[in-house]
């Protein structure tokens, strides 16, 4: 992959770029910056940084968080984690790669080789989710989706209220193909025996 236009890091809300953007850095160092509110990623060893997100797109992804806790807390297949910082390793180039997702998941059998308990997680979560932000969409469909192709992220929930679309990917043969679905509902093969509600979602969408 080539590296990324650092057009996709944002200004922070009051208008000012945050400090870290546009910096060239490992993975130790990048993990290591202490926290100054802005939402940063390492994209091919350059941190960017994205907006805060929209309440919608907070109640979207608060309602995927209790389906999918909900239906842990009685089949405990694995471990949710939501906005943890995913190392996925490094990039064609030999940079690291740092995404931090709305959600991933990992099954309980990698956890304890994947999951740093404190810190973040080390290698390709077996799901994870994001959810389409101003600003975050070409980002999200394209550098993301490439990422976590390639780096063996075995379900990939793509979400965007604005235009009312879920899309689903699944990794065969080392490639996304987009995962049938009904309207109302998509089974996931990432979490064994998980239905997500998607009509539920979906009335998220519309205006307030």
């Amino acid at each position: 992959m080539n590296a990324p236009s650092l057009s996709v890091a944002r200004s922070d809300d009051d208008g000012k770029s945050a400090s870290h953007v546009g910096t060239r850095m490992s993975a130790d160092e990048f993990l290591a910056i202490q926290d100054d509110s802005a939402f940063y990623e390492l994209i091919d060893g350059v941190v960017v940084v994205s907006p805060s997100p929209t309440p919608r797109h907070q109640q979207v992804l608060l309602d995927i968080i209790l389906q999918v806790g909900n239906y842990l807390r009685d089949h405990p297949v694995g471990m949710l984690f939501p906005e943890l910082d995913v190392h996925l390793g490094a990039s064609e180039s030999g940079r690291d790669v740092v995404y931090r997702p709305e959600a991933a998941f990992v099954r309980s059998e990698r956890v304890a080789d994947v999951v740093q308990p404190d810190q973040k997680i080390s290698g390709a979560p077996d799901l994870v989710v994001e959810i389409v932000s101003r600003g975050s969409r070409r980002f999200d469909t394209e550098t993301k989706k490439d990422d976590y192709q390639r780096f063996g992220v075995r379900e990939y929930w793509l979400i965007d209220p604005d235009r009312d679309t879920m899309t689903f990917f699944r990794l065969r043969d080392g490639r996304y193909s987009s995962a049938d679905t009904d309207r109302d509902r998509f089974t996931s093969e990432a979490i064994p025996g998980f239905t997500l509600d998607l009509a539920r979602l979906r009335e998220l969408f519309k205006p307030w």
